[in-house]
């Protein structure tokens, strides 16, 4: 059975306050019981000089606020540097693999909202056939397997083409990003696939089975290192050791994006690059912390854009 108190969240985020505190209030709602503490990292550039204080001050010692030396952005941090505390730990989620003390790390992104106890669900699936991972896997969107209808993100451990099987898949089937698989990849084996990876939306990883696997003991394996996109060369080097991970959708538990709008382009991008989008956002994630999480008016003051219009 799962243990109470054994998973630590993870958030690294830019931008949208108000929606990382719905993220937050939600998932404690549903699933607290299991969780010690949550690490939030503020990336040290935001889009409008957003304050996050609130969150940590209303849940009282549950929320580990941190705010690191670099900002990355999409681009890769340099393995070089990895040897320094206060570099390494600006890279996504790293700062909370390396203080988390529990056993399981729960990674999510700061526009998911949850409806029933996807902790509860995870934990049971991650220990059903001791998976280094659980949650949604593969950006199958973009992958040239999936268009030819040979792998999906239940079979990815089924589907291992060779190099030559994965070249003509990338010749003859859409890959918007098949231009620079081959740099991403820097030779490493054609499986897992490049577009392969438990993606950092909603991802529950077990700390002690990858930890001999990654930094320090593989000294560029981090989870949120930037190779084509998150955790892709750290799925791909877990994997190629033996690991499994196990493909588990968000289904009824959880909405990622929750503010989207079904026929507009709805990523966690979008959203920030498209002001009317963000204010929507928060907008809607204030109705939420106000009228259903218990949180004042008062307390969100700060966080409120200057622009929006109060619902």
């Amino acid at each position: 059975m799962p243990s109470p108190n054994s998973v630590d969240v993870a958030l690294h985020v830019y931008g949208k306050p108000l929606m990382t505190a719905a993220a937050i209030s939600s998932l404690l709602d549903k699933s607290g019981q299991w969780i010690d503490k949550i690490y939030l990292v503020t990336e040290r550039e935001q889009p409008f000089n957003e304050d996050f204080k609130f969150i940590e001050r209303h849940f009282k010692g549950k929320v580990i606020l941190y705010k690191p030396w670099f900002y990355f952005g999409l681009k890769p941090a340099k393995p070089t540097f990895f040897g320094f505390n206060w570099y390494r730990w600006s890279i996504r989620y790293q700062y909370a693999f390396e203080k988390s003390n529990q056993k399981y790390l729960y990674i999510i992104h700061n526009d998911v909202l949850f409806y029933k106890d996807i902790l509860g669900l995870y934990l049971n699936e991650i220990e059903s056939e001791n998976y280094a991972g659980v949650g949604p896997i593969g950006m199958c969107w973009n992958c040239p397997a999936s268009y030819a209808g040979l792998c999906d993100s239940d079979h990815y451990l089924d589907y291992r083409p060779t190099e030559m099987e994965l070249a003509d898949l990338t010749a003859n089937y859409p890959a918007p990003r098949k231009e620079v698989y081959d740099y991403f990849r820097d030779g490493r084996e054609a499986w897992p696939l490049p577009e392969c990876r438990l993606n950092e939306w909603s991802a529950l990883v077990d700390r002690e089975q990858t930890a001999p696997h990654q930094y320090p003991y593989d000294r560029e394996i981090l989870f949120g290192q930037m190779y084509l996109d998150t955790a892709v060369r750290w799925f791909h080097h877990l994997n190629t050791k033996g690991l499994k991970f196990k493909n588990v959708p968000l289904g009824e538990y959880a909405t990622h994006v929750w503010t989207g709008k079904e026929g507009e382009l709805n990523s966690g991008v979008d959203t920030l690059s498209k002001r009317d989008l963000y204010l929507r956002a928060e907008s809607m994630s204030y109705q939420k912390l106000t009228q259903e999480f218990g949180f004042t008016e008062k307390e969100l003051a700060d966080s409120i854009p200057n622009d929006m219009e109060l619902p």
